[in-house]
């Protein structure tokens, strides 16, 4: 099978300029020309709005309304893209053509990426593991390489990148990671997806525990009151809720899924906690309204534009 991409522990501002790209057309999303969504960065709901996002190796897409619409230009890698309440969080390269550097550092952006404002490390560095709250907007970073303010290891920034505090993670004993899910609204609660299951800090990241009975963690998020997450137990890719203040596990209906085909992103609607969206290993998207009861796939661009 092929294996879930792991990050190996081995343990960005300063320019407020707006970016763009080299294309000169009015910024849109537009019917889809592509036949197929090839290598997803992230997903979710940003700008606190119904549609539904995924960052593609070349750009952004949404699913509005029952269809796929894709944006006719700014067509960046955005890696690490990570929605909030405003807009979204990203990393990343820029689409070839454009002015910007490579790498784009850490940006933001507040109209669906129209725009870009460079937040850190504007052409140095690319941000793979990235995490924010989504009504907080601290955000979590790994940093794989040494830049020009940050050494290797697990960051914090509570103001967008103006500060950044390097966090210890004592506790944390897992020799790779999956991702990082940030609390939505409590700046200090941050959570790990593991290759040895889920572990938690109640303190930014400076002491973790894990989660009890859970291994090999593809995928996580983290809404109010509750955790979701995804695994591979047995052969089976099984959708579990955690209880944060409790921290019971409780599993969740799962689409039917083969393991070489892991669930990587799972993302909440913030405006209806019944419904959320997964993207899985193999590009396959799935969606339900009634907390996995019943989903939707909703991979065929052709059926959904």
């Amino acid at each position: 099978m092929k294996k879930t991409k792991w990050l190996t522990i081995t343990s960005a501002l300063i320019l407020i300029v707006t970016g763009c790209s080299s294309a000169e057309k009015e910024y849109e999303f537009v019917k889809v020309e592509r036949n197929q969504i090839d290598h997803i960065h992230g997903a979710g709901y940003p700008n606190n709005e119904e549609d539904f996002f995924v960052a593609t190796h070349e750009g952004l897409m949404k699913y509005s309304e029952g269809k796929w619409l894709e944006a006719n230009s700014n067509k960046h890698d955005y890696m690490g893209f990570q929605p909030y309440k405003n807009g979204f969080y990203s990393s990343g390269h820029p689409e070839r053509g454009s002015d910007l550097k490579n790498p784009l550092g850490l940006v933001k952006s507040i109209d669906q990426g129209g725009t870009l404002k460079k937040l850190a490390f504007y052409g140095e560095t690319d941000f793979h593991y990235l995490a924010a709250g989504y009504e907080s907007g601290v955000i979590y970073v790994i940093n794989e390489q040494p830049n020009s303010e940050l050494n290797r290891g697990f960051y914090v920034t509570e103001d967008e990148g103006d500060a950044w505090k390097k966090m210890s993670m004592t506790g944390f004993d897992s020799e790779s990671i999956g991702g990082i899910a940030a609390h939505p609204s409590n700046e200090n609660v941050v959570a790990i997806a593991g290759k040895d299951g889920v572990f938690i800090s109640q303190d930014q990241g400076e002491n973790f525990k894990k989660l009890p009975n859970t291994s090999m963690v593809t995928g996580m998020t983290m809404s109010e009151g509750k955790g979701l997450f995804a695994s591979i137990q047995g052969g089976m890719i099984q959708l579990h809720e955690w209880n944060i203040s409790e921290g019971s596990v409780t599993p969740v209906p799962t689409p039917s899924l083969e393991e070489d085909n892991p669930i990587m992103y799972i993302a909440p609607n913030p405006k209806n906690e019944q419904e959320w969206s997964i993207v899985t290993y193999k590009n396959d998207i799935y969606t339900t309204e009634d907390n996995g009861k019943n989903w939707k796939n909703i991979s065929n661009l052709r059926e959904n534009s």
